[in-house]
């Protein structure tokens, strides 16, 4: 039995929220946006978990959830979900805020607010800076993660590749992504190009999270990228 690739599905909500949960703790924007999580495990699953139930629901059509399925490590041979990437073709994430915070997220006690706050306004402006002259003819990549135990199998190289051919397939200009730390050198690995370094930070404090703004181009010196 082998890993293998699929579009995510309402029904996947409870595995996709434990990969975030166990996975984005890595990435320190997580830290930064969520230093109470540990404090408020009740908070940070129930409104990661309703987030996710937005990106998941087929209504939200400008969004993509992809997931990877592999082979438990620690013996089953059931496949469960290890990995997954969240793309979108605009810039529609505050819509699902709102929603979020209809239903309790803007008291939620495990976030700093004036961090959140601050991470979801810096990144808003840099994507229009950097790449908001696209519009729509791009994958902007929202998440990636992947379970530690299935790390080092090349499941976040396969996610990338599968937006790459999405991009070529539809015509696209490219992929986006504001990248961690994290994700920085598998980016760079596969070819996307630094465009700015971002820096996320509260007026006045001096805690801050460093993003890089990349993009991987369907188009080349008049040429296909290579995939």
């Amino acid at each position: 039995m082998s890993a293998s690739g699929r579009l995510g599905l309402p029904s996947d909500v409870d595995a996709i929220t434990n990969v975030i949960i166990k996975t984005m703790p890595l990435d320190p924007q997580w830290d930064y946006r969520f230093p109470l999580r540990k404090e408020f495990p009740e908070d940070h699953y129930k409104y990661t978990r309703m987030l996710f139930e937005y990106f998941l629901d087929p209504s939200f059509d400008d969004w993509t959830v992809m997931v990877i399925e592999d082979v438990d490590p620690a013996g089953s041979e059931k496949l469960k979900i290890a990995s997954i990437s969240m793309d979108h073709t605009m810039s529609p994430r505050t819509a699902t805020n709102r929603e979020v915070d209809k239903r309790g997220g803007s008291t939620r006690r495990d976030a700093n607010q004036q961090h959140f706050n601050a991470f979801h306004n810096g990144q808003a402006k840099a994507y229009k800076k950097y790449f908001g002259d696209i519009g729509p003819e791009q994958l902007h990549l929202q998440i990636l993660a992947t379970l530690p135990d299935f790390q080092r199998r090349g499941h976040a190289t396969t996610l990338c590749r599968w937006g790459m051919d999405v991009i070529r397939r539809e015509s696209l200009k490219d992929i986006s992504v504001m990248a961690s730390p994290m994700g920085y050198h598998l980016y760079t690995r596969l070819g996307f190009d630094h465009l700015a370094t971002v820096i996320i930070q509260v007026l006045g404090e001096d805690e801050k999270l460093t993003l890089q703004a990349m993009k991987y181009a369907s188009i080349v010196d008049g040429k296909l990228a290579n995939l």
